[in-house]
């Protein structure tokens, strides 16, 4: 590894790690998205097919877990490890299958923290690290203890830039 990297654990980049709600809401015709693994499974935020809750139970939900545009929400529990970048300026609350994870984005580059967790690295950490039988669950702190490597800020953006330059020429050689 380049001398300017360093290997981390994921917790230590991060300014906030913690999942949604751990209790079911009040559902409504209409009102603030709700959202959770399902949601979010293709790898992008979905609110085709999503919940509502009233505005009030959302504010006192975002207190804890206020989710904001940069972010990066990662699936927890059933399908787990899918990183996916808050894209929206919408505000939606979160259920327990959903973490957050806040960091600072002058430091780490929010798409090069999403294919990191893509990469065969931490899919292997996820895997190993995910319990349970039937409804499987990847937990707060081995999500805090996954280990990454990290470069410098404008390393990150370079191998983005790579990743993204070559990504459509392997989704062809798929085909």
């Amino acid at each position: 590894m380049p001398e300017s990297w360093c290997w981390c654990r994921l917790g230590e980049i991060l300014l906030k790690l913690t999942d949604g709600t751990h209790s079911t809401p009040k559902y409504m015709e209409k009102g603030i998205p709700f959202l959770s693994v399902k949601d979010m499974s293709s790898g992008v935020l979905d609110f085709s097919n999503c919940k509502y809750i009233s505005v009030e139970e959302h504010k006192e939900l975002y207190k804890r877990c206020n989710s904001e545009f940069g972010d990066l929400l990662l699936t927890k529990v059933g399908t787990t490890g899918i990183p996916v970048i808050v894209d929206t300026e919408k505000e939606f609350s979160l259920f327990v299958s959903v973490a957050l994870l806040k960091f600072n984005q002058e430091l780490i580059d929010n798409k090069y923290l999403k294919y990191l967790i893509e990469s065969p690295l931490v899919q292997e950490q996820v895997k190993e690290n995910t319990k349970g039988v039937g409804n499987k669950n990847w937990v707060m702190n081995d999500i805090a203890n996954t280990i990454i490597p990290l470069p410098p800020l404008a390393e990150q953006k370079l191998i983005v830039a790579k990743i993204e330059e070559l990504l459509p020429l392997c989704k062809k050689l798929v085909k």
